[in-house]
C-alpha cells in the first residue's frame, strides 16, 4: 500500500470518526453542559497523548511557540462546536463546514497567492456561499424548529468551522519542522488547558449542578479518544502527504454521512429549504473545488 493511498484512508478514517462524534455530541447537548462535556472530552484526549507530548520534548523545539499559537485555533473550532451544536441540529453544522473548500479557494489565490483558478471556481464559491445563505436564513426564520437548526447555533458552528479551517491551513506549514504527533498532542494539551479554564470560568459564574450519568461519560470517552485522539492524529498523518485543498474536500462526505446518521439516530426530518440549501453547497464546492482537483489529477 502506497503511503498517498494510506493518507487517503486516514482521511476518511477521520470522516468517519467525527461523524460520529457530531452525532453524539448532539444527543447529550440537552443534558450536559457544553463545557463540561468539552472538558472531559479533552480531558480524555490529552490523557492519551500525554505520553506522545512528554516523550518528544516539543517543547524545547525553537518554535514551539509556533504550534501553541496556531493551536488556539484548534481550540476556538472544538469550543465553539461543542457550544453551538446544543442550538442547531447535527446535519446544519456538518453542512456550515462543508464550506471549507470553498474558502480553500479564496483564501490560497487572493491571500496566499498560490494558484490561479479558472472562472467556474469562483461561480462555485458564490453558489456555495448562496446555499450557506439559504440554511442560516432558513434557520433565523424558523427559529430552531427544524433541521437547519437555530441562528445562533449556526453562527457558532461558523466560528468553530473558521478556527478548524485556519489550523488545517496554517498547520500545514509547520510540518516541515514537526512530526504530525508533536503537532497533535501540543494542539490536544493547548485545548484542555482552554477547556479547564472555560470550565472553571462557567462554574464560578453559575450555579448549575453538574449531572453525569455513566452513558455521558462513555459518550465523553468516545469523543475524547476516538473523536479527537485518533482524528486528530489521522487528520495531521492526512496533511501531511495530502494537499489542504484534498484534506478540505472530506467536508464534502462528511454532511451526507451525518445527516444520515442524524436521520437514523436523533429523528432529523429534512425540509425542502434544507435540501435546496445542501444542493447549493455540494454544487458550489464540485464547481470550485472537486472539478479543479480531478483537472489537476488527470
Amino acid at each position: 500500500m502506497n503511503t498517498k493511498l494510506k493518507a487517503l484512508l486516514a482521511l476518511l478514517g477521520t470522516v468517519v470518526f467525527f461523524s460520529i462524534l457530531v452525532i453524539v455530541a448532539r444527543a447529550y447537548a440537552a443534558s450536559v453542559s457544553p463545557m463540561l462535556l468539552l472538558f472531559l472530552r479533552m480531558l480524555v484526549a490529552a490523557i492519551a497523548f500525554s505520553p506522545i507530548f512528554i516523550r518528544s520534548k516539543v517543547w524545547r523545539k525553537p518554535k514551539f511557540s509556533d504550534i501553541v499559537l496556531i493551536s488556539l485555533l484548534s481550540t476556538l473550532n472544538v469550543a465553539f462546536f461543542m457550544w453551538g451544536i446544543q442550538y442547531t441540529s447535527a446535519s446544519a453544522s456538518q453542512l456550515i463546514y462543508a464550506a471549507q473548500p470553498i474558502l480553500t479557494i479564496v483564501v490560497t489565490n487572493y491571500i496566499f497567492r498560490e494558484k490561479k483558478y479558472p472562472f467556474r471556481s469562483f461561480i462555485g464559491v458564490i453558489i456555495g456561499l448562496i446555499g450557506l445563505g439559504l440554511i442560516i436564513y432558513e434557520s433565523a426564520i424558523e427559529h430552531g424548529e427544524t433541521i437547519s437548526g437555530s441562528l445562533i447555533g449556526n453562527i457558532g458552528i461558523t466560528i468553530a468551522m473558521l478556527g478548524w479551517f485556519w489550523y488545517i491551513m496554517l498547520s500545514k506549514k509547520l510540518l516541515k519542522d514537526f512530526s504530525p504527533l508533536e503537532i497533535s498532542s501540543t494542539s490536544i494539551m493547548t485545548s484542555f488547558v482552554a477547556a479547564l479554564l472555560l470550565l472553571l470560568t462557567q462554574l464560578s459564574f453559575t450555579t448549575i449542578p453538574i449531572h453525569l450519568s455513566s452513558v455521558a461519560i462513555l459518550g465523553a470517552v468516545y469523543m475524547g479518544f476516538f473523536g479527537t485522539f485518533l482524528t486528530y492524529i489521522l487528520m495531521q498523518y492526512s496533511l501531511k502527504y495530502l494537499s489542504p485543498l484534498t484534506v478540505n474536500l472530506s467536508s464534502y462526505v462528511q454532511p451526507m454521512l451525518v445527516t444520515l446518521l442524524a436521520v437514523i439516530f436523533l429523528g432529523e426530518r429534512l425540509t425542502f429549504g434544507f435540501v435546496i440549501g445542501a444542493l447549493f453547497v455540494f454544487l458550489g464546492v464540485f464547481l470550485s473545488a472537486t472539478v479543479e482537483f480531478y483537472t489537476r489529477k488527470s
